[in-house]
C-alpha cells in the first residue's frame, strides 16, 4: 500500500485504443507489448514525482495521481513520446489514449472515487488512441508552465457521457507527435436531447451492459420498476453509451407530462426537433421522417398512457432502423418487447472495504456530499447505513432521500427514524417532481394507477416477509397467476423464475401493510390465513425429515424462514399452541444445521415467555417444554452447558407423561446432545435407551436408528469399544437409509471407534463420507465436528499436514460462528500438528492461550469428562522437554497475553 496524494491532485486515466482485438489477435506479442507499455507508463510516473494508484477498469488501463498539474502535463509528454519510440511486435502499434483531471481527491481505505476521477475516466472515453486531452481545470493551472515542447489546443466544450456538465477540452500537443485526430467522440458528435444530470451515474454496470446486448439484439427493450428505482437515469445512461451505433442520433421523449396517448406523437416530434405540418396526419408524418434514420429514442414514464403503445408498434415496424427503450411501471405489452426488471443497488457486503465500493454506498455519500460538502462516511457508520440501504432496498430514491439529512442526523438517528416511518424519506429541494417528493408520492402514484382488485390483493400480500410462492398467494390472498401476472408487469412484484417466487419492495410493501391494516376484520383475517398456511408447511417438513428428504425439508424452512417466523410469532401472541407445535420441529431445523445456535436459543425463548409454565392446557404445556428442549440444546452448544442439561431434563420429565410422544423424543434427543456436552456418559446411556424404547414405541425407525448413535458413543466413551461398534453394526441395514442428519453423525461416531481401535485409514474414509454428505446439505454443526474428526483421524495416521488443514477449516467456522470453547478445542489439535510439523514454539503459543481463557475449563464433545484445559496442558507439558526453558518461557507468555479469538485470526491468516 503507497502513501496516496490527497488534496487537490491530478488524476491520468489511460487505456490502449483497441487491445482486444490486439489481444485476440496475438495474444503472446500483446503480452510482450503490455510489459513495455508499463515500463513507460511506471517510469514517467515515477520522474515526475506521480503514484501508480492500480488499474483501473480494464487491464491494459492505469490510474496515476499526480500532486502537481505540471509534472501530470509532462508526465503524459514522455510518456506518449516514449511509447511512439518503440518498435512494437503487435500487429498494430499500440496507441493509447489519456485525459488529466484536476480535483479534490476523496480517499476512503486507499483507494480514490467520486466525481473528479469519474470526470477523468469519462474525458478518456471521447479521446482517440495517441491523444492526450485534459479538462479546464488542469489548463488553468498548467497554462503559463508548459513544457517547452508542448503546445494547448481549445477543442471547445463537449458534452461528456456522464451527462453532467459540459467540458471546455484542451488537447496536449507534443512536438514530434501527431496532432490532428478524428473529432471527439463526445455527446456531441451525433444528434441527441439528453438531459443534462445533476448527479453522476453510480453503479449499473451490469445492467448497462445487458441493456447494450438487448438492443444490439432486438428493437424494444422495456425497464420495468417501481418508481424511485432509477430507471430513468439508467435509460439516459444507456442512450448516452450508444451514441456511437446511432449515427442519426438518440432522443429523450419524455411522456410523464402529457395525459393522453393522443399527444404522444407529438411530444416525439418536439423531441426530435422536427416540425410537423397541420394539413396532414401527424402520425404519417413522424413516421416518414423516422422512415430510413438509425436512432435510438427513449421513451420515458409509459404507464400512465394506456393504450399508448400502440405508437411504439407503428414506429418499429415502419422505421426498420429505429429502436427504442421504455421506461415503465408495467409492461407496454406489445409485440418484440423484451422485458428487464430492474431491481435495487447492491446492499450487501462483508468487509468495510467491500463496503466502500458497493454502488450504493457511492450513492449515499455523492447525495450526502451534496447536502453536506463536508460529509465524510467513517467505518463506524457502515452499519446503521447498511440497514438503512437494506431498508429501502437499494432504491435510489430512497438513498438520495435518506442521505439528505445528513445535515442535521448522524446516520444512526437517520436509520431509526426511517425504520419508525418511511414518511421520514422526504424532500423539499427545487427541481424534484412531485411524485418523487417523498417515498410516499411515488407509491401514491402508482397506487392510483391499481384496480380496486389490484388494490385489495396487493394489500393481502403485503402480510408476507422475504417472498412467496404462487400457493401461498392464492392460500393466503386468494391470489391467481394471472393476478400475480399483473402486479409483476405493473412493477409492484418481483418474480424470479429460478426459484419460482415473488417478492414485494420492503417500503412497498409497508404501504400496503398500512392500507390493509385499515379494514381490522380484513386484517386479523388475512394474518389468520398467513399463519395458518406456514403453520402446515412447518409441519410438513417435520414429516419429511425422518423420510431421509432433509435436504428439501430443510429448502421448505429456509426458503420460507422470514414467513414461517412470523406466523411462530403470531401463534405466541394469539395464544394458539397447536399451530405453535406444527411449527418447532421445522423452525429447530435450519437453526440446528446451519450452526444458528444464538438465534434459535432467541427464538425458542420466545415460547416460554409467551405461554404459562403451569398451564393445565395439554397443548400448552407441550409447546413450551418441546421448546425449551430445543432451546437447552443450543445453551448446551455455547457453553452453557450444566443450565442447558438441567432445562433439557426438565422438558423430557414434562413431555413424558403427555400425548406427544413425538415431542417427548425430540427432547430425549436434545437432552442426549446435552449429556454429551456434559459428559455425562452413565446418564447418556439411560436416557438414549430410553429414547429408543419410545422411537420404537410410536414405530418411528428413524428415530430409534439415530438413538443408537448416543447409545454407541455412551459405550465408546466408557471404552467398551466393541459394544459400540456392535451398536452400530446395522448402519449398513439397506432398509434404514443413511441420511444428512443422523446418517452423517453415524458415519463419524463408527470413524472415532476406528482411530481408538487404531485404525486411522478406516477412519479418515469415514470422516470424508460424513463431511462430503455434511457439505452436500449445509450441516455446519457437522461439518465441524466431522473437520475435527478427520484432522485426529490423519494426525493418528501419520499425516500432521493433512491434519493441519482439516484443523484450521474446522477452526475458522467455529471462529465464524463464535464457538468459544469448541475454537479452544480445535486449538489444541492445531497445536498438537504444528508441534508435530516442527513448530513447537507456535504450539506452546497456541497451548497457553487456551489454557489462559475461562473456557477451557469445560469438558467438550468427543473428550468424555477431560477438560479442554487439562488436555492443553498435557500436550504443552511434553513440549517443555523439547524447548530451550527461554524460548519455552517466551512463547507461553506471547500466548497467554492474547485473547482466544485473536490468536484464532492470526492461525487462520497465518
Amino acid at each position: 500500500m503507497v502513501d496516496l496524494p490527497d488534496g487537490v491532485v491530478t488524476f491520468l486515466l489511460t487505456d490502449v485504443q483497441g487491445s482486444t482485438a490486439l489481444w485476440e489477435a496475438s495474444p503472446d506479442s500483446m503480452m510482450h507489448a503490455l510489459n513495455q507499455h508499463d515500463a513507460v507508463i511506471e517510469t514517467a510516473t515515477e520522474a515526475h514525482g506521480g503514484v501508480l494508484v492500480k488499474p483501473r477498469g480494464e487491464g491494459d488501463s492505469r490510474f496515476v495521481v499526480f500532486p502537481s498539474a505540471t509534472e501530470a502535463v509532462g508526465a503524459v509528454a514522455d510518456m506518449q513520446r516514449g511509447l511512439a519510440d518503440i518498435h512494437w511486435t503487435t500487429p498494430k502499434p499500440l496507441l493509447v489514449r489519456m485525459a488529466l483531471h484536476t480535483g479534490s481527491a476523496e480517499l476512503q481505505l486507499g483507494d480514490y472515487y467520486g466525481s473528479a476521477v469519474n470526470r477523468a475516466a469519462r474525458l478518456r472515453t471521447i479521446a482517440h488512441g495517441g491523444q492526450t486531452l485534459m479538462s479546464a481545470s488542469t489548463m488553468e493551472l498548467v497554462q503559463d508552465q508548459l513544457p517547452p515542447d508542448v503546445a494547448i489546443q481549445d477543442m471547445g466544450e463537449h458534452g461528456l457521457k456522464d451527462l453532467t456538465r459540459p467540458e471546455r477540452v484542451y488537447q496536449i500537443d507534443i512536438v514530434g507527435l501527431p496532432d490532428t485526430f478524428p473529432p471527439l467522440a463526445s455527446l456531441d458528435a451525433v444528434p441527441n436531447n439528453l438531459p443534462v444530470q445533476l448527479t453522476e451515474f453510480v453503479g449499473r454496470r451490469a445492467e448497462l451492459a445487458d441493456i447494450k446486448r438487448v438492443i444490439a439484439e432486438t428493437r424494444l427493450l422495456t425497464i420495468l420498476a417501481p418508481g424511485g428505482a432509477g430507471k430513468t437515469r439508467l435509460a439516459i445512461q444507456a442512450a448516452a453509451e450508444m451514441t456511437d451505433d446511432f449515427p442519426n442520433g438518440v432522443f429523450f421523449v419524455d411522456l410523464a407530462p402529457i395525459t393522453s396517448p393522443d399527444d404522444i406523437v407529438q411530444t416525439v416530434a418536439e423531441s426530435l426537433g422536427v416540425s410537423l405540418s397541420t394539413d396532414e396526419d401527424l402520425q404519417v408524418q413522424l413516421l416518414a421522417y423516422l422512415g430510413n434514420k438509425r436512432q435510438l429514442l427513449v421513451f420515458d414514464n409509459f404507464e400512465h398512457l394506456d393504450g399508448g403503445a400502440a405508437i411504439v408498434s407503428t414506429i418499429l415496424k415502419t422505421a426498420s432502423h429505429v429502436k427504442v427503450i421504455a421506461t415503465s411501471r408495467s409492461k407496454l405489452n406489445v409485440d418484440g418487447e423484451t422485458v428487464m426488471s430492474l431491481s435495487g443497488l447492491d446492499t450487501g457486503w462483508e468487509t468495510s472495504e467491500d463496503a466502500f465500493q458497493a454502488s450504493s454506498v457511492h450513492l449515499f455519500i455523492d447525495g450526502a456530499k451534496r447536502t453536506d460538502a463536508s460529509f465524510s462516511l467513517s467505518v463506524d457508520d457502515l452499519a446503521p447505513l447498511g440497514r438503512i440501504l437494506r431498508l429501502v432496498d437499494g432504491m435510489p430514491l430512497g438513498i438520495l432521500l435518506a442521505a439528505a439529512w445528513v445535515d442535521m442526523l448522524p446516520i444512526r438517528e437517520i436509520d431509526e427514524e426511517i425504520a419508525r416511518s418511511f414518511d421520514f424519506l422526504e424532500t423539499d429541494a427545487g427541481g424534484v417532481p412531485d411524485r418523487h417528493r417523498s417515498i410516499r408520492a411515488v407509491f401514491d402514484y402508482s397506487w392510483t394507477m391499481l384496480s380496486e382488485e389490484e388494490r385489495r390483493m396487493f394489500t393481502a400480500l403485503s402480510v408476507f416477509r422475504g417472498g412467496f410462492t404462487r400457493e401461498a398467494a392464492q392460500h393466503v390472498a386468494g391470489a391467481s397467476i394471472r393476478n400475480l401476472a399483473n402486479l409483476a408487469n405493473k412493477a409492484l412484484l418481483v418474480h424470479d423464475r429460478d426459484s419460482a417466487r415473488y417478492s414485494i419492495h420492503e417500503l412497498l410493501r409497508q404501504y400496503a401493510e398500512d392500507a390493509l391494516k385499515e379494514d381490522p376484520a380484513r386484517w386479523v383475517a388475512t394474518i389468520g390465513g398467513h399463519t395458518e398456511f406456514f403453520a402446515d408447511l412447518a409441519a410438513h417438513a417435520e414429516q419429511l425429515i425422518p423420510s431421509s428428504d432433509q435436504k428439501h425439508a430443510l429448502a421448505i424452512m429456509e426458503n420460507d424462514l422470514d414467513n414461517i417466523r412470523a406466523a411462530w410469532r403470531q401463534t405466541l401472541a394469539t395464544g394458539d399452541a397447536t399451530s405453535a407445535r406444527k411449527i418447532i420441529i421445522g423452525l429447530w431445523l435450519p437453526h440446528e444445521m446451519r450452526g444458528w445456535y444464538r438465534a434459535g436459543e432467541s427464538v425458542f425463548g420466545e415460547a416460554l415467555e409467551a405461554f404459562e409454565i403451569d398451564s393445565e392446557d395439554e397443548s400448552t404445556q407441550i409447546v413450551r417444554a418441546t421448546a425449551a428442549a430445543a432451546q437447552a440444546k443450543f445453551m448446551s452448544v455455547l457453553g452453557r452447558i450444566e443450565e442447558g442439561t438441567e432445562q433439557a431434563t426438565f422438558a423430557a420429565e414434562r413431555l413424558a407423561p403427555l400425548s406427544d410422544q413425538w415431542a417427548y423424543l425430540r427432547a430425549l434427543e436434545c437432552q442426549c446432545e446435552c449429556l454429551t456436552n456434559a459428559g455425562q456418559v452413565r446418564e447418556l446411556a439411560t436416557v438414549s435407551t430410553e429414547a429408543i424404547r419410545v422411537a420404537k414405541g410410536i414405530g418411528d425407525e428413524w428415530w430409534a436408528h439415530g438413538m443408537q448413535n448416543y447409545q454407541a458413543l455412551a459405550e465408546m466413551q466408557s471404552g467398551n469399544l466393541e459394544a459400540a461398534a456392535t451398536i452400530l453394526e446395522e448402519d449398513d441395514d439397506a432398509s434404514i437409509p443413511t441420511d444428512y442428519v443422523m446418517g452423517t453423525w453415524r458415519l463419524m461416531i463408527r470413524a472415532m471407534i476406528s482411530v481408538a481401535q487404531n485404525q486411522p485409514e478406516a477412519a479418515v474414509e469415514l470422516h470424508s463420507r460424513a463431511i462430503e454428505l455434511s457439505r452436500e446439505v449445509g450441516n455446519r454443526q457437522a461439518l465441524i465436528v466431522g473437520l475435527e474428526g478427520l484432522g485426529e483421524a490423519n494426525a493418528a495416521a501419520g499425516n500432521p499436514g493433512a491434519a493441519d488443514v482439516a484443523f484450521i477449516e474446522s477452526l475458522a467456522m467455529t471462529t465464524d460462528m463464535g464457538l468459544l470453547r469448541d475454537m479452544a478445542r480445535t486449538m489444541t489439535r492445531v497445536a498438537e500438528v504444528r508441534a508435530a510439523l516442527g513448530m513447537q514454539e507456535q504450539a506452546v503459543d497456541i497451548l497457553a492461550c487456551v489454557i489462559a481463557d475461562p473456557l477451557s475449563s469445560q469438558v467438550t464433545a468427543g473428550w468424555g469428562t477431560t477438560p479442554v484445559s487439562e488436555k492443553a496442558s498435557e500436550v504443552l507439558s511434553g513440549l517443555a522437554e523439547t524447548l530451550d526453558a527461554e524460548e519455552f518461557a517466551a512463547a507461553r507468555a506471547r500466548g497467554t497475553a492474547k485473547s482466544l479469538e485473536v490468536r484464532a485470526k492470526e492461525l487462520l491468516v497465518s
